[in-house]
């Protein structure tokens, strides 16, 4: 198979461009830059994990505290060795826009009551082909952003930034909470719940949560689009998907007759 182990990150790279994969994850090729969207998201999610850390600790911060460690992971990113991408349309008051996005999250999050029983917790478990049954060389790899337990029961949440509400349709289709139930099953943690925390960057930030109900069907899905994926690695099927998404790939710099 492809490696040791995949990521949903890994599958849906694939999933998005077979070219790309195989640049960033088989030959290895530095990224040209870092997307600003990545980076700041990465910096937002610092804050929020500081903020349930503390809450684990029975000392919540205050939001003060929450910007400081936003800027600070921020400001790593963008003195980072990998240079930032420059986007036509950036917005060049991004600090402004996570502030006012913690500003939201923090009026609206609950620091009381909230029982927290782990932070970006990494997990490692096993894959299985749906339909042999056999398991695979290969592991799931990836992390819970948080995990609280509800009435007794475990909920796996992840932090989403993004440019607006998500649609039905995303919420239905995307593959990474039913990845997590899948991971969360076999770590022992039971039937758990799932839900996406969505932190929007609109003129006026707001903090969207949503449930997220996946089933056995879901599971076996996800199963075999990652078993198809493997497959289509082990081939070497690494064709270019060539469009809009171009200008913003790490690694087009390395794409014979791609780029942006």
């Amino acid at each position: 198979m492809a490696g040791l182990h995949c990521s949903v990150s890994q599958v849906k790279c694939y999933l998005r461009c077979p070219r790309q994969y195989d640049l960033k994850y088989v030959r290895g090729v530095k990224p040209a830059f870092v997307p600003v969207a990545l980076a700041f998201g990465t910096a937002i999610h610092a804050a929020l994990a500081s903020h349930y850390h503390a809450i684990q600790a029975a000392s919540p911060r205050s939001f003060e505290e929450l910007v400081t460690v936003f800027r600070d992971a921020w400001s790593n990113a963008a003195s980072g060795p990998v240079p930032l991408q420059v986007e036509d349309d950036a917005d060049c008051d991004v600090v402004d826009r996570g502030v006012a996005m913690l500003r939201a999250f923090h009026a609206q999050a609950p620091a009381a009551h909230v029982e927290v029983e782990d932070v970006e917790r990494a997990f490692s478990v096993e894959l299985h082909d749906p339909v042999s049954g056999e398991v695979i060389e290969e592991r799931l790899v990836g992390a819970f952003d948080l995990v609280v337990r509800e009435a007794g029961r475990a909920v796996v949440i992840e932090h989403k930034t993004a440019a607006r509400k998500w649609t039905a349709d995303q919420l239905r289709y995307d593959f990474q909470v039913t990845a997590y139930r899948f991971a969360a099953r076999l770590l022992g943690l039971g039937d758990v719940g799932l839900r996406l925390q969505i932190l929007t960057k609109t003129k006026l930030p707001a903090v969207h949560v949503e449930d997220i109900e996946r089933d056995d069907h879901a599971e076996d899905d996800f199963l075999r689009t990652v078993m198809g994926v493997l497959r289509a690695i082990d081939a070497g099927a690494f064709y270019p998907v060539r469009g809009w998404q171009c200008k913003g790939c790490q690694v087009a710099h390395a794409c014979v007759g791609g780029g942006p």
